[in-house]
């Protein structure tokens, strides 16, 4: 069977921590079936951290014992295509197809993620100086995002790395249709992850109450600390942060993001319009 290379590049907060769950804890089951999902180095599930560095060696040894397709994943390649310039010399040599998987979610949806995510990973930098986010308000956060995104023209660059295959671009709820597809349907894989594994988000009703608080001198650190430990009890909670007025400022932001996506790519990213539940 022909050699193929499935390298998953994101986009962050978009199910990739999900992804890479599933493909470690399935990895013995799909290596008995020819699909290789190289282990991890430390704590993150995503196994192409590295990718920049990669050499015919290690790509040989990925391909040993029979295997004759090997999954590579880390999401924070989604913006940078330039460290795919390896791969793409080595596989062209060699013969070996790449199939670029990207999933993304609506980007308001993400800038909520990401909001969140700051939150969770600078926490305790924002509380020592009591200046959360750098002292950038939400929608100063948001617009320096979207400000520095360039979604259409991070995939363009990928695809030209890799033109034999077209891209596949689809929505963070499909990973799993589309993983079970590009895999050729492997038996016996478990998709069930625990919810706690995947990295979810803080509603932002809660970070937005933990940014006020450490702006107010008169609320203790140990008082804010123990809102953050809370936060992730309520995270599959409804998000009164997540109101309508946001979403709808942070979809008009994206608006031309949204059209190159659709112009160049055929995919529609926009969020939906919510139903009227009273029709």
């Amino acid at each position: 069977m022909a050699q193929k290379i499935i390298l998953h590049i994101g986009s962050p907060k978009c199910g990739s921590t999900y992804l890479q769950r599933v493909m470690v804890q399935n990895s013995e089951t799909l290596l008995r079936q020819g699909i290789h999902y190289p282990a991890p180095e430390g704590s993150h599930p995503g196994n192409a951290a590295h990718l920049a560095e990669i050499s015919q060696a290690e790509i040989d040894a990925m391909f040993a014992e029979g295997a004759h397709t090997v999954v590579l994943s880390h999401e924070d390649l989604y913006s940078l295509s330039k460290r795919g310039t390896a791969l793409a010399e080595i596989t062209k040599k060699a013969g070996i197809a790449v199939q670029l998987l990207v999933f993304l979610r609506p980007f308001s949806d993400f800038v909520f993620g990401d909001y969140s995510q700051f939150m969770k990973q600078f926490f305790d930098t924002f509380l020592a100086e009591r200046k959360p986010y750098g002292g950038r308000d939400f929608e100063t956060f948001a617009k320096r995002r979207i400000d520095t995104m360039k979604p259409a023209a991070y995939l363009t660059n990928w695809s030209k790395l890799f033109p034999e295959l077209p891209i596949i671009l689809d929505s963070h709820r499909n990973i799993k249709s589309v993983l079970d597809t590009v895999l050729g349907q492997p038996q016996d894989m478990v998709w069930d992850v625990p919810h706690h594994e995947t990295n979810p988000s803080l509603r932002m009703q809660d970070c937005d109450i933990i940014a006020a608080s450490m702006l107010d001198p008169a609320c203790a650190d140990d008082d804010i600390k123990q809102m953050f430990l809370n936060a992730f009890h309520h995270t599959q909670e409804p998000d009164m942060g997540r109101n309508p007025e946001r979403v709808a400022w942070l979809e008009e932001q994206f608006r031309p993001h949204n059209e190159a996506l659709l112009a160049q790519f055929g995919f529609d990213n926009r969020a939906p319009v919510p139903r009227d539940t009273d029709a």
